[in-house]
C-alpha cells in the first residue's frame, strides 16, 4: 500500500512459513541486528493494481514535519520583514 500516492496491489498465491536458517538470513538485510527466525514466502499466482478511489491518501509524519520546519521559518522571516517595513512608516512608534 502506497498512501502517499494511492496506490495498492492485489497478490493472489500461496503462503508457505520457512524455518530454514540460510533461506531466512539470505532475506534479512545487511547490518540488521536482528536474528530472523522465520521467513514467509509467497507463490503469487496472480497480481492486479487497483483502482485508487478507496484508498485514503497518508502523508508520513517526517514529510510533514519537514515542510511545517520550512513554512514556520519562511512565516518568521516574513514576519520580520513586516516589522522592519512598518518601522519605516511615518508616524509609527519605534
Amino acid at each position: 500500500m502506497d498512501y502517499a500516492y494511492k496506490r495498492r496491489i492485489k497478490v493472489w498465491g500461496r503462503a508457505r512459513v520457512s524455518n530454514d536458517p540460510e533461506v531466512v538470513a539470505r532475506l534479512m538485510p545487511k547490518g540488521y541486528p536482528a536474528k530472523g527466525e522465520r521467513a514467509i514466502l509467497f507463490d503469487v499466482s496472480a497480481w492486479d493494481i487497483n483502482c485508487p478511489q478507496h484508498i485514503p491518501q497518508k502523508i508520513d509524519l517526517a514529510e510533514v514535519a519537514g515542510a511545517m520546519a520550512h513554512l514556520n521559518a519562511r512565516i518568521a522571516e516574513l514576519e520580520t520583514e513586516i516589522a522592519a517595513l512598518r518601522a519605516q512608516l511615518p508616524g509609527e512608534a519605534n
